[in-house]
């Protein structure tokens, strides 16, 4: 508790959390929150939908990448990054299961160019033919590397298992095959797709006043076109459990298992968040302890519970040497299945979540990207400010009766030496 308030005093320290909240008259929705310091702001511009609602499995990761590749106004990846490298920051985009962002940090002098920049990549990109072709091409080098790393290609093919028939059964990355084919009208009709106001939110975090901020975000970005971007979400459980084993070049062992998990809107969203640390973050945490240091199978183990908007997973990893893979697979199953996790390990798995998560709040670009992200998510952005305090009031009963309710069947991939 001593080190909750702690960390609380520092965060609280840190900017403030003076959180406002402003849609535009085209639906796009502002999430300000006014900061004290040395004449930094960052923002994330965040879209709904990534690999979900494709039509052409990578179009959008590959479309995020060449939209900072130039625009009408800044027509090259210099213009569009001398803005912000030339006052000490930058700028960047990215896509994921299921939204997409372009986020940016720089001083609040180089605010307003910032958006005029931010307006322009997203209203006016160049989307030239020989970036497609670059860009496809890098996108096809990054799959296949994927191949020479045991942990991705073992996710790799436990998303074809667990995910079967759903868009997050690929990585956002996309196929070979279907990367291959993207066209640029493909990229065009993507970005009107995801390019909705409503659908859309804009965070920021800064040292500049809301009242300041709030005209020229308006100026740059009130005319994006209004209305939302929908797709469907099917949530899909594990109803059997299935161990699929995959051959690879190598020397080690890669275990990874799939879960079924409290879905995000959930009561056991949080109460998942800590055991997912209790089992996986660390050299404190039970796989650690059982796997590696007890048993002496490991040389890395963790667990993770990422959130998402459909068929929620938790994951449980472990990487060992060939001979050891059946029993090291046994023991991890037995480890995530089994409600003995004590009362201490919850405690100790609560005090981690909450320093990693308040000591990430350190930049203002992280402060604006959590804000947006659970806002984006359906959790709405007051979860930032209330996640502290809600992994705090998990219980170890909360803990032992959600093992009881979800952890039971499985999906597992075990990737071994040829």
């Amino acid at each position: 508790m001593i080190l909750l308030v702690f960390l609380l005093l520092i965060s609280l320290s840190f900017g403030g959390w003076q959180v406002k909240e402003k849609t535009l008259e085209n639906g796009l929705k502002v999430i300000y929150k006014e900061t004290k310091g040395k004449g930094i702001i960052s923002a994330v511009l965040f879209f709904k939908g990534g690999q979900n609602g494709e039509k052409r499995r990578g179009e959008t990761n590959l479309l995020m990448t060449l939209l900072l590749k130039g625009s009408k106004s800044f027509p090259s990846s210099y213009h569009v990054s001398l803005p912000f490298e030339s006052l000490g920051g930058y700028i960047y985009s990215s896509s994921s299961d299921d939204f997409s962002e372009i986020g940016f940090t720089t001083k609040v002098e180089g605010f307003e160019k910032a958006l005029e920049v931010l307006r322009d990549v997203v209203m006016n990109p160049l989307l030239r033919e020989e970036d497609i072709d670059r860009e496809k091409t890098n996108v096809i080098m990054a799959i296949r590397s994927k191949r020479e790393r045991g942990m991705e290609f073992a996710m790799e093919n436990l998303r074809k298992l667990t995910y079967k028939g759903t868009p997050y059964e690929t990585s956002p990355l996309g196929t070979e095959e279907e990367v291959t084919e993207i066209t640029r009208e493909d990229l065009i009709r993507r970005l009107k797709e995801i390019r909705r106001a409503g659908s859309m939110i804009l965070a920021v975090a800064g040292d500049m006043p809301f009242e300041e901020a709030l005209p020229l975000i308006e100026k740059y970005l009130s005319d994006i076109e209004a209305g939302s971007y929908t797709f469907k979400t099917e949530s899909k459980s594990i109803k059997e459990s299935v161990v699929k084993r995959v051959k690879r070049e190598g020397t080690q062992a890669t275990i990874l298992c799939a879960f079924n998990a409290p879905d995000r809107l959930s009561g056991d969203y949080f109460t998942f968040k800590v055991l997912a640390s209790a089992l996986g973050d660390g050299m404190t945490s039970k796989l650690f302890r059982v796997l590696r240091e007890e048993k002496g199978y490991a040389y890395a183990t963790y667990a993770f519970y990422p959130t998402r908007l459909s068929s929620p997973r938790l994951f449980a990893y472990v990487g060992t040497s060939p001979e050891k893979r059946d029993s090291a697979l046994k023991d991890l199953l037995k480890v995530v299945k089994e409600e003995d996790i004590s009362e201490e390990e919850v405690k100790i798995a609560k005090r981690k979540i909450v320093g990693d998560f308040l000591l990430d709040h350190q930049t203002r670009l992280r402060q604006a990207w959590y804000l947006g992200f659970f806002e984006i998510l359906g959790l709405g952005w007051e979860t930032d400010e209330r996640y502290p305090t809600k992994i705090e009031e998990v219980s170890h009963e909360d803990v032992k009766r959600a093992v009881r309710r979800f952890i039971d069947k499985h999906h597992c991939v075990v990737v071994e030496p040829e």
